[in-house]
């Protein structure tokens, strides 16, 4: 190789350390919340329980609409291991603020997730957003919900009990044992059965599963005592009669690859039973996962599914790992409904 030749290859390989450097960088930003926003802690009274949690505002806007919000299933706390972060800093950048809790028994809140129905999990929801208009003055047409799949058991009724301003579900589940006959299928299929084994299996477990959570009642061996009780107090939710009142602005996006809710049924539902309202929006981003990220290097059903370069490459990516526009699309419409983010 001549000199020439040494310090071109040199140099190339210096900027594609210093690109790739760049990308690190701007990724982990997003996993932080930086000042200058205004970060107070807060505690919410939620019939037993006190819930701690983090209200986040936008810096130099006195009255920015906020975002509650409501966790999916599994021991979460405020921030979902800050997972949240990159969704949370777009949100602060569009000048929306956020308000999230640890769940019961996670972080500094008291009490147990997995006792929670999911009338406890609306009420807790409802809790939160009275706490803010209440306790720190916030208009309720500034108030309005941001959740993941299992809130879509929670949010269409604490919407009207709470008198939200806005909706928005990611990925949101509707029905419970539909759901897990879903999710039981898409695990199946990427293990390689053939469709008619999976279809076989998937009606064996669920003719089990209506004996265990809605018959006999049996707790299987290899399943722990309280989250066998949590499935069991939960297993005849159906969110589709309060889909049906659902007056509030509501945004549904789901992600055309999620292998948790079956998008095109839940979209289906959605588009059939929500009353008219010119400001409500169902779409299924495409190439997106149930929490729409990118589907390529993101699509888990678990997030202990993960691969050690996956969780790299959403450290590395941050507010980038989303589907294209998925993030646009949500922080638009938010601003549309609460007339934007005056200063």
């Amino acid at each position: 190789m001549t000199a020439k030749h040494f310090i071109t290859s040199g140099l190339a390989a210096l900027a594609v350390a210093i690109t790739l450097g760049l990308w690190l960088l701007c990724g982990h930003a997003d996993f932080e919340i930086a000042p200058p926003p205004r970060i107070t802690d807060h505690i919410v009274p939620a019939g037993a329980n006190q819930l701690a949690g983090t209200l986040v505002l936008p810096t130099d806007i006195a009255t920015p609409p906020i975002a509650l919000i409501v966790h999916g299933d599994g021991p979460q706390d405020r921030w979902s291991a800050d997972t949240y972060l990159p969704l949370v800093n777009t949100l602060l950048d569009a000048g929306i603020g956020v308000f999230s809790w640890d769940k019961p028994g996670i972080g500094q809140s008291t009490g147990h997730w997995l006792d929670q129905s999911m009338a406890d999990r609306t009420a807790e929801a409802t809790a939160a957003l009275a706490y803010l208009r209440d306790n720190q003055g916030i208009a309720p047409k500034r108030l309005g919900y941001l959740g993941f799949s299992q809130a879509g058991w929670v949010m269409p009724t604490a919407r009207v009990q709470a008198d939200a301003a806005f909706t928005v579900l990611i990925g949101p589940a509707i029905n419970w044992r539909i759901q897990g006959a879903y999710y039981t299928a898409k695990r199946l299929q990427q293990q390689g059965l053939p469709p008619l084994q999976i279809d076989q299996r998937v009606a064996a477990e669920l003719a089990q599963n209506d004996r265990i959570f809605a018959g006999d009642r049996t707790r299987p061996a290899n399943m722990p005592q309280d989250r066998f009780a949590f499935v069991r107090k939960n297993y005849d939710v159906d969110a589709t009669a309060d889909i049906a009142a659902m007056t509030t602005p509501t945004l549904v996006l789901l992600g055309a690859d999620d292998l948790n809710v079956n998008p095109v049924n839940s979209a289906r539902i959605y588009l059939g039973h929500l009353p008219e309202n010119p400001a409500h929006q169902v779409q299924i981003i495409p190439n997106a996962t149930h929490g729409l990220l990118r589907s390529g290097p993101y699509n888990y059903q678990l997030p202990s599914e993960w691969s050690g370069l996956s969780q790299l490459r959403f450290l590395a990516a941050g507010r980038r790992a989303f589907a294209p526009g998925a993030l646009d699309l949500l922080t638009t419409w938010i601003l549309a409904q609460t007339g934007g983010a005056p200063g």
